[in-house]
């Protein structure tokens, strides 16, 4: 297939959705579609042509890592990789002209996210070879359990009491959830300024304070560590944050408040856990103790001087 791509010189709502009705008319159905409001600020699209009619379209926009200067791609609402080779043609054409327009505007890089939700729980090795191809690596890790059979806790608690979450003042919470990432392990939050630290923050704990399975760590009176939990669906629950303070870790703090947070979805009905964390995270090896499997990938990075395979 030739192939021709170009950057969308208008990305309006309106250019994008004419662009859309031009891939669902060559059966190539973008599902989401999206909505006018749903549409990013700052959006850029490249669109890639039989050089007649449209065949594929790639968004970026600046968003969840707008400090760290790389556009979230957005893989034109459908970022599974078809199986097809036309489709992998297509991809591989975005890419690399988003890529090429990148470097010219002096940004870091690009990066890919693949869904989260049960429906991409499985690996895709294609996707992983796919972006390894043109010099992307993985960035986070998808880790899912199965919440039958949960091991008993290694160690005794001592003077460790859990609670929910909300028993703690967001205060608390919030300064608990900034000691435990002042070391900068996690990428995201490192790169993000004080405003946007808390603004994460505050988003985190909107969507997953009250959740059963949301629980705080206390040593006395002490808060020490806590987790946020959302459920994805009827049968699935999402660690959303696990954090404990750096001077308390080592003494089984993680693990007591992550088995007490699977035991309390098990109790709601969930089947299965998942998490994600970035490649090479410490915390790695609490969740590799207790069952969590590696099981897709979140996104994937290319960082500009990073070669790009044709």
């Amino acid at each position: 297939m030739a192939l021709c791509v170009a950057r969308l010189e208008s990305s309006t709502p309106q250019a994008v959705f004419a662009v859309l009705k031009d891939l669902r008319g060559n059966g190539r159905t973008y599902a989401p579609t999206p909505h006018d409001a749903e549409l990013p600020t700052s959006l850029q699209a490249f669109i890639a042509s039989d050089c007649g009619s449209a065949v594929g379209i790639l968004f970026l926009a600046h968003g969840l890592l707008e400090t760290w200067g790389a556009p979230v791609d957005l893989m034109g609402g459908n970022p599974r990789l078809p199986q097809d080779d036309d489709a992998a043609a297509i991809h591989t054409a975005l890419l690399l002209e988003a890529s090429a327009w990148i470097e010219r505007e002096r940004l870091l890089g690009l990066e890919v996210l693949l869904p989260m939700g049960p429906a991409n729980l499985v690996r895709d090795k294609q996707s992983d070879d796919f972006f390894e191809r043109l010099g992307f690596l993985r960035s986070y890790v998808t880790m899912t359990r199965g919440l039958k059979g949960l091991p008993s806790p290694a160690q005794e608690r001592g003077d460790l009491e859990i609670a929910p979450a909300a028993a703690a003042s967001l205060a608390e919470l919030y300064r608990n959830y900034a000691d435990a990432t002042a070391q900068g392990e996690i990428e995201l939050l490192a790169r993000q300024t004080p405003d946007e630290h808390r603004e994460y923050f505050d988003g985190l704990v909107d969507e997953t304070l009250g959740h059963p399975a949301s629980l705080a760590a206390f040593s006395g009176d002490r808060l020490i560590g806590f987790t946020l939990v959302a459920d994805w669906d009827e049968t699935a629950s999402h660690l959303a944050w696990i954090g404990v303070l750096p001077e308390e870790r080592g003494r089984g703090v993680g693990r007591h408040l992550l088995l007490e947070a699977m035991a309390a979805c098990r109790e709601q009905g969930s089947e299965r856990m998942s998490l994600y964390t970035d490649v090479g995270l410490s915390a790695e090896s609490l969740y590799d103790a207790l069952g969590f499997k590696a099981a897709g990938a979140l996104t994937y990075r290319w960082r500009v001087g990073d070669s790009a395979a044709g």
